[in-house]
């Protein structure tokens, strides 16, 4: 799967040149530009798939976008909706609304890699478009147990929880210990 993501970096011009320039190649093209009504607006210049991703951020965005006909693909980002059961929620709505997702988050490490893993795993495989696996971007390992990348995929832990134990030893003393 190719993806064009500019990540909101594109001005409408450039987004809608970059459309007009790539009709012929396969790809898939991820949040342009900055606002909702401006990603609409290349939206419906192209014919190509198209990934909505930081105007996403709660269930009035999402049903917005489907009403709208803004994607084909939605991204979910488990901090933008509030935490793993909103989001759990959001992905079940896009599984009744027929939109495919990619599982994820604003950024992360092994924590929030074994939260992306279980949601990712918990979807119907035909709506998973993909799912991120940021503790391959990072360098320090915060807890042990993380899912890891093997040829591509990555699974989740069937331990409890999230399957992971955090590394106090690298994390520090808690700022907050409230008992």
């Amino acid at each position: 799967k190719l993806i064009a993501d500019a990540n909101t970096g594109w001005l409408m011009h450039e987004a809608a040149r970059v459309v007009r320039g790539v009709r012929d190649v396969d790809v898939y093209i991820e949040q342009p530009c900055p606002t909702y009504e401006e990603c609409l607006s290349i939206r419906r210049r192209t014919d190509h798939p198209f990934v909505m991703d930081e105007v996403i951020d709660g269930m009035d965005s999402l049903l917005r976008g489907h009403a709208d006909l803004a994607m084909d693909v939605v991204n979910i980002k488990i901090s933008k909706f509030g935490g793993i059961t909103r989001a759990r929620q959001a992905r079940d709505l896009c599984v009744s609304l027929g939109i495919a997702m990619t599982i994820e988050d604003s950024w992360g490490g092994d924590i929030i890699t074994a939260a992306i893993a279980h949601l990712a795993h918990s979807t119907p495989t035909e709506f998973l478009f993909t799912a991120t696996d940021f503790n391959s971007y990072v360098t320090v390992s915060i807890a042990d147990g993380a899912p890891q990348r093997v040829d591509g995929r990555m699974a989740a832990s069937e331990a409890p929880g999230l399957g992971v134990t955090p590394r106090m030893d690298v994390l520090g003393e808690p700022v907050l210990d409230i008992r």
